[in-house]
């Protein structure tokens, strides 16, 4: 064995890492201006763009996530990032703007509507952190899943290595009976010694040879190597081949597991049937309806600031090939996630006993182990560090865009092409080195994702009022900007640390916790016993404590875990959103933890509009003429060749109300324009692709119930 792996394991490892190297020199000889290296000429056709699409939709880390939060909190855990399927439709129009806009980057957006150099470096400098978060979630989940499938045998533990496997079997069969009964006062107090480990990731069901740092640093290393030499179309050819590897490893793991359990009638009966079930019918649920609403929406808003969306839409040669390459991509991958979340129900009825896990990020690594004959191992290791590289690829082309032409041409102007091309590549090296970070900061890959879609909620809804309202100013942004980065970044990061805050007693209050009715459907015993009248009737089968959780923190743990008479403090993520509502005298207390999560996303979703809005209204308007300019820019169709489309521009130029009469409420400063034929075709038809793609999902989890 070579660090854990079949020897022939590793050397399919190593034989896709060569790979990757090999396609980032073979591809630098077609980069020689900054359009090759950003956009790939304009010139990606549909097939590049399906892949460069499904590549950077489908990152492998997407398996982490959702395996990870299926097995923790059943199949409503897939919302997380299957709510997309409900975002997609839109892409039928968003791809068509961010085309037909005409720009290298997204901060370009703000220079060209607003003239405003210094709010394209706030976006930069704004994305760039949310990409060091992307990325950090990245490095963690690809680190987490890897270690999960390269571990030690525990003939080779030492003595520390046992006592973490020994603790971690108490924190488990504790965790197990805290659902069934409350803990005694010497339970208790183990859970919160236990727990406050756990937190810290100082708990594990393994014993991985993979250290962090060097893995991220390697790991990372390769990712720089051929992107600073290919750019954009590096990263779009290994998405074709990652989004291939990425498909088949999704299939694989399903019919191996099913075996295991005995098949889909095993797996519900190892399964408790409302981990089945797509909205949480339970107070013990952390996705119900309104939940699932809430992020739908959020996450459609902050879809609209993300940096690579002038990458993936500007890259294609005209707007129909846009919107296939994203929607054909974007659906493609809910399927993926079908087969994801399935992996996560097997590792519920798998990964138990002897087998279970403390952390669910390891969900997929320790079932990757479980059913994987050698070779396939080997493969699904690659595939899986494979499928994040192409994703993180296209973020560090983004970012390293936005660097270099919004940020370092502002500082130093007047220098070659050659010369800002070199500093976009020194730049990737830069960023990839400062995502580490962020993989230290953070213990689970689903805190980082979530704290990233909120976050970037606010330039979200910056570039769609960018689009469609002429009365939205430059001052209005930025003013907006400082308080979201204050109250929504710093605050809610730093106040865990700071003791005469963390550990106020009226900020350590928890919901009220109780007891919950497990809905289910009756069995054979269920009408033997009396408690239905034939199999399958709806019934209450099972009574679940549902702990209280903190109303303004994350986690609340012992200040000395190994004490248990030591105060308690608040960790983690400060929860501004709910105490906002608390403020408000609103009784935060009662909320069940599914109702703060519901709080927190429709919070960081609206309150950006708010601000703005207001904010715009108090600031004297743009000028008119360039508003005039951009948004007959925006509504000029691409032409068929570059030379033509150059002319249909100068013609709105010249005539900037050309296309007024499209406009749906002419009259106000509001832009948006009528629907063609094809645009009601096109955005219902998709949403008959979401009817059939929920259709397929429902009778995958009833098959066999």
């Amino acid at each position: 064995m070579v660090w854990g792996l079949h020897p022939l394991d590793a050397g399919i490892v190593i034989t896709f890492l060569i790979a990757i190297l090999a396609i980032g020199v073979w591809v630098a000889r077609s980069v020689k201006h900054e359009a090759d290296f950003f956009l790939s000429g304009r010139k990606m056709g549909k097939t590049l763009q399906f892949f460069l699409s499904f590549g950077n939709a489908t990152d492998s880390n997407g398996a982490v996530q959702i395996s990870s939060e299926v097995f923790r909190q059943g199949m409503g855990g897939i919302w997380l990032n299957f709510q997309a399927l409900f975002i997609t439709p839109f892409f039928w129009f968003t791809q068509v703007w961010f085309r037909r806009i005409r720009l290298v980057t997204m901060a370009d957006l703000f220079v060209d509507r607003f003239n405003s150099k210094a709010l394209a470096t706030v976006y930069s400098l704004f994305s760039i952190l949310i990409a060091l978060l992307t990325l950090g979630a990245g490095n963690l989940g690809t680190y987490k899943v890897s270690s999960a499938m390269i571990v030690k045998d525990p003939a080779a533990y030492n003595e520390a290595d046992r006592l973490m496997i020994q603790q971690f079997q108490e924190y488990n069969q504790l965790k197990s009976i805290r659902t069934q009964r409350p803990l005694t006062v010497v339970e208790a107090a183990a859970w919160d010694r236990l727990d406050a480990l756990n937190a810290q990731g100082k708990l594990q069901a393994f014993i991985s040879y993979l250290s962090p740092l060097p893995f991220y640093l390697v790991y990372s290393g390769f990712v720089a190597i051929y992107i600073m030499l290919g750019g954009l179309k590096a990263a779009a050819i290994t998405d074709t081949i990652q989004g291939l590897l990425i498909l088949a490893m999704s299939i694989v793991l399903i019919p191996l597991g099913l075996n295991a359990v005995g098949g889909v009638h095993g797996l519900h009966a190892s399964v408790p049937a409302f981990k089945f079930y797509l909205v949480g019918t339970s107070a013990a649920s952390d996705y119900n309806l309104l939940t699932i609403i809430a992020i739908t929406f959020t996450s459609l808003i902050q879809i609209f600031g993300l940096m690579h969306n002038m990458s993936i839409g500007g890259s294609a040669k005209d707007e129909d090939t846009a919107r296939f390459g994203m929607i054909s991509g974007g659906f493609t991958k809910r399927f993926v996630l079908m087969g994801w979340a399935f992996c996560g129900l097997l590792g519920v009825a798998i990964l138990t006993g002897s087998k279970s896990i403390a952390d669910p990020d390891h969900a997929w690594g320790n079932l990757s182990r479980e059913l994987l004959p050698t070779g396939l191992m080997g493969i699904m290791l690659s595939g899986l560090m494979l499928g994040h590289m192409p994703a993180v690829g296209v973020a560090c082309v983004a970012v390293s865009g936005l660097f270099t032409r919004n940020v370092y041409r502002v500082l130093v102007p007047g220098q070659s092409e050659k010369h800002y091309t070199r500093v976009s590549q020194i730049a990737i090296g830069a960023i990839l080195l400062l995502s580490i970070l962020p993989a230290f900061l953070f213990t689970g890959v689903i805190a980082i994702l979530s704290e990233q879609i909120a976050f970037n909620a606010y330039f979200g809804a910056a570039v769609f009022l960018v689009f469609f309202w002429r009365r939205l100013t430059a001052p209005s942004i930025l003013i907006g900007v400082v308080i979201w980065v204050v109250f929504f970044g710093i605050v809610p990061l730093s106040f865990s640390h700071i003791s005469a805050i963390n550990q106020k007693q009226s900020l350590l209050v928890k919901t009220q916790g109780g007891t919950t009715q497990v809905e289910g459907e009756a069995n054979a015993t269920d009408v033997a016993e009396g408690r239905a009248t034939q199999i399958g009737q709806p019934i209450s089968n099972s009574v679940r404590i549902v702990a209280p959780v903190p109303c303004f923190f994350e986690r609340i743990i012992r200040i000395d875990p190994s004490d248990p008479n030591s105060a308690v403090r608040g960790d983690g993520r400060f929860q501004v959103e709910a105490y906002v509502l608390h403020l408000l005298r609103i009784p935060v207390e009662k909320f069940t933890s599914a109702g703060l999560k519901t709080t927190r996303w429709l919070f960081d979703g609206l309150f950006p509009f708010i601000m703005m809005i207001v904010f715009s209204w108090m600031t004297r308007p743009d000028d008119s003429d360039r508003a005039d300019r951009f948004y007959v820019k925006l509504k000029t169709p691409i032409a068929p060749t570059p030379e033509l489309d150059v002319i249909e521009v100068r013609k709105s130029f010249e005539d900037p109300h050309r296309f007024d009469c499209e406009k749906l409420l002419p009259g106000t400063n509001w832009e948006f324009t009528k629907w063609t034929t094809k645009d009601f075709v096109g955005f219902f038809g998709c949403w008959a692709i979401v009817g059939i793609i929920l259709a397929i999902l429902w009778l995958i989890l009833n098959v066999g119930a």
